[in-house]
């Protein structure tokens, strides 16, 4: 029977084949050891990887609307902050304005419509708020600004209302700039989307409404009223100080009645942000869940993993133990 040898040479890159591979698998199991997770999951899973892959896509799915959730809710939360700043400039005008009558000073009626003419400002500047510079109350526009600057729009009113001679003419003319769905407010002042509210998808099955917008009934009603008690005694107009008294109490009665409407927007936002939150929870919940499973899954068995690694340990010592021997094989040694 014919003897097959293995020249030196190819017994070299043998043992050289069987010590990298032995190095290999020590390096996988040393990092599994470390990880906890399998390397090896098609083979871990008897090749059925479909549970594992539904789950990676469950958790992938909830991770984003996670993020779309946690948007929502920061926006969500501006919105709010603009508006309560917008009611503090409302409650301002409101003290000031109620406090004028017919016996009031000049003086005091100027500081009046100083301070009307500051909530309009203020109510603008909250209205063109931003958050990661998307627009809060333009709609769907959100990479516009939702208004006009605040001393275009006050000039325009003016420029509008130039041929008023009497309380019920300048009342009308700057209603009529606001309200007009043809021009005024509507086309040169709103600068945002006049669709509906924009919708929001923070779940399979949750979508909310960002209802509140710089063009709602509720805040137009307050810039109308705030811009006409600044108006009241500019000398343009020639009103007497009775009138300029009656405009400007009517229009703080028109900022104390508009709190209900402010408040229906607010509390619009608030359901908004009840949902979020609780998708918020729903949805971390949800995630913990599949991560578990995930884990389980994908978990290597630490005691058979470092009962694995031992045992190659132990083959790796033998296999350079029988390869240094080898190499001292001399054929005085053999004889």
């Amino acid at each position: 029977m014919p003897i097959v040898s293995i020249g030196d040479m190819s017994q070299h890159f043998l043992s050289l084949r069987n010590g990298g591979a032995i190095k290999s698998d020590l390096a996988r199991l040393g990092q599994e050891l470390a990880t906890g997770q399998n390397s090896d999951l098609a083979t871990t899973l008897g090749g059925d990887t479909r549970q594992l892959s539904g789950i990676n896509h469950s958790l992938a799915v909830a991770n984003a609307f996670q993020t779309a959730a946690q948007d929502a809710s920061l926006t969500l939360k501006h919105m709010q902050l603009g508006l309560n700043r917008i009611d503090v400039s409302r409650g301002n005008a409101v003290n000031s304005l109620l406090a004028i009558s017919s016996q009031s000073q000049s003086s005091q009626m100027k500081e009046a419509a100083l301070t009307a003419r500051g909530g309009f400002d203020d109510i603008v500047s909250a209205l063109n708020g931003k958050i990661a510079g998307r627009s809060l109350f333009s709609g769907a526009a959100t990479g516009s600004a939702a208004v006009a600057p605040a001393k275009e729009m006050f000039d325009a009113i003016k420029v509008a209302v130039s041929g008023a001679a009497t309380v019920a003419d300048l009342k009308q003319g700057i209603e009529q700039w606001f309200n007009d769905p043809a021009g005024g407010f509507a086309t040169m002042g709103y600068l945002g989307d006049g669709d509906a509210p924009i919708q929001r998808q923070i779940s399979e099955t949750t979508e909310i409404t960002l209802s509140a917008k710089a063009n709602d009934k509720a805040v137009v009603a307050l810039l109308q009223a705030t811009a006409t008690a600044a108006l009241a005694v500019d000398p343009d107009f020639g009103l007497s100080q009775i009138d300029q008294a009656k405009l400007q109490n009517d229009a703080g009665l028109a900022l104390l009645t508009g709190a209900s409407d402010l408040t229906e927007l607010q509390t619009g936002l608030g359901v908004a942000q009840n949902a979020v939150d609780q998708t918020q929870t729903r949805l971390a919940s949800e995630a913990t869940a599949l991560g578990m499973v995930q884990n389980d899954l994908m978990r290597a068995d630490p005691f058979e993993t470092a009962t694995r690694l031992q045992a190659l340990q132990v083959q790796l010592e033998t296999h350079f133990t029988v390869t240094s021997r080898l190499s001292r094989l001399s054929l005085a040694e053999y004889i």
